[in-house]
């Protein structure tokens, strides 16, 4: 059960670039062992799910946001948005929205180990998406994943997107499953 470092660098600089005022406060109410990972991870390295994603997410969610949720959505998206700049954007924007899914499905698997993510149903304008398997079954997760992927379609070109989580893996699904539509 482990995330890439990236996860944990990109959480740190939404502190840093959204939250700067509370970032002294965010790192001191960080558990012991995410500091130490905080202060010597790398981008390609793995490091413990629990020390990498949840408790910095958990942290940024208690101090800036109201709803937990929209905490971690907005980290996931700040992820993608840095994530998806520079040569990555070109990409996206030359992709259609399902086929750069399909593709940030693969994606995820390298950033969060064990992750499954399967396409269900696809149209020009909408896409179901199950995710079967994550490092850990957490809600915040499930919801910063879900915050890149809107990202994502929004750099992608997608108008009014509509995006709802229909079943979740942390409430004892099967599956959580992503149903997304777009104009």
């Amino acid at each position: 059960m482990e995330v890439r470092g990236s996860v944990l660098i990109s959480i740190d600089e939404f502190m840093k670039s959204e939250h700067v005022s509370q970032y002294d406060a965010w790192k001191k109410n960080l558990s012991k062992n995410t500091l130490q990972l905080l202060d010597k991870v790398g981008p390609q390295k793995w490091c413990p799910v629990e020390d990498g994603v949840i408790d910095p997410t958990v942290q940024l969610c208690k101090l800036c946001y109201d709803d937990p949720k929209k905490g971690a959505w907005e980290s996931g998206r700040y992820s993608a948005k840095v994530s998806l700049s520079g040569v990555y954007k070109i990409f996206v924007l030359v992709s259609t929205p399902a086929f750069m899914l399909k593709r940030s499905s693969r994606v995820m698997t390298t950033f969060y180990n064990p992750t499954n993510i399967e396409v269900k149903n696809t149209t020009d304008k909408s896409m179901l998406l199950h995710l079967t398997e994550l490092p850990v079954n957490n809600e915040l997760l499930e919801y910063r994943i879900g915050g890149w992927m809107e990202k994502a379609l929004e750099i992608c070109g997608c108008k009014n997107l509509q995006f709802n989580i229909t079943s979740s893996l942390s409430k004892g699904d099967k599956f959580t499953a992503y149903d997304i539509s777009w104009d």
